[in-house]
């Protein structure tokens, strides 16, 4: 095989003309796939008639037509390629081949289905810091708070939360101490690698974006969910994810299912409630506990094509040439 000359069909959120940022976990598909297959990556369209695979994002229910490759895929069990927002079920003219999903829940939905999907999880992105150590990057802020993109006054880079929820509001007090991180960057490797950075210069993660929860549980950074109910002063809890009362985000619930957890550490606070920054922090302290018993070995190597890199390495010395001419 002539990796020099090949590409691998990859479907994920790309950018378009109306859209030229990328979400940056979205934008990470390309990295990790790219790196791993050893080769370039090139756009396939979610209905495309066309072999390809799909990664990282939840974008498996809205896949259809061609011969589909599933690694690492999250998949909504509300939604549906066909009729959009309706339960899942497969579609017609397509080939399903998944060789790890997320984590449970997705692979249940494939399953119900009609899919057969393996007890293989996680998210590709997981396995990042094998790519991007990161271990020259400084401590700066106590405490990052990563918003996801409906929260943003403009889906681009350097903006802030909208008006209507002041519970990202930074006092004076804490302005050098606590970190409001913008999820979206420009679509370049480089860009996406400084937002994992910035992410890394925080000792603690509070996150309403499941890749920010990603990133942080990958580098090892106490964190938590932010999650958007709550009464009064705001509180810590420790949500059981398959209790309906914990009102868990979907995506989160299944990232973190797939890396064996029963129960998810969250703060609790309605966004129309101001911050008590120094409670999330004491809060995080107290709860969080590193990942235990999920290294990604299993995800690895269910990678869909032969791996271009040691899977017994801890650390992957991955040319950034391969990325030159991804169109992210």
């Amino acid at each position: 095989m002539n990796r020099d000359r090949l590409r691998v069909p990859l479907s994920w959120v790309a950018t378009t003309p109306e859209q030229p940022y990328t979400n940056f976990g979205d934008g990470l598909s390309a990295v990790m796939v790219s790196s791993l297959a050893g080769m370039p990556v090139v756009r396939a369209n979610f209905d495309e008639d066309r072999e390809r695979i799909v990664a990282v994002g939840t974008i498996g229910h809205g896949q259809k037509n061609g011969i589909l490759h599933f690694w690492g895929t999250g998949v909504d069990a509300l939604r549906n390629p066909i009729t959009g927002d309706a339960p899942y079920f497969k579609p017609p003219n397509t080939e399903f081949n998944v060789y790890a999903t997320r984590g449970p829940k997705s692979a249940e939905t494939f399953r119900k289905a009609g899919i057969d999907a393996p007890e293989v999880y996680g998210d590709p992105v997981w396995l990042l810091p094998r790519i991007w150590p990161l271990d020259e990057v400084e401590k700066t802020h106590d405490l990052g708070v990563i918003l996801h993109i409906s929260e943003l006054t403009d889906q681009r880079p350097g903006v802030g939360p909208r008006e209507e929820y002041p519970r990202y509001e930074i006092p004076e007090e804490w302005s050098k101490k606590v970190k409001i991180i913008n999820t979206y960057c420009d679509a370049t490797p480089e860009a996406m690698r400084a937002k994992v950075a910035e992410i890394v210069s925080c000792r603690r993660i509070v996150s309403t974006s499941l890749h920010g929860l990603v990133i942080s549980e990958t580098y090892g950074i106490p964190c938590a969910w932010f999650a958007t109910y709550g009464q009064g002063d705001g509180e810590g809890a420790q949500l059981e994810i398959d209790d309906p009362e914990s009102k868990i985000d979907h995506r989160i619930a299944d990232f973190y299912s797939g890396i064996g957890r029963t129960t998810i550490n969250a703060y609790l606070r309605d966004r129309k409630f101001r911050s008590d920054w120094n409670s999330i922090i004491r809060f995080i302290d107290r709860r969080w506990r590193p990942v235990e018993g999920y290294d990604g070995d299993a995800l690895l190597r269910a990678f869909p094509l032969p791996l271009a890199v040691d899977p017994n390495a801890m650390r992957w010395n991955v040319d950034p040439a391969i990325w030159a001419d991804i169109h992210f």
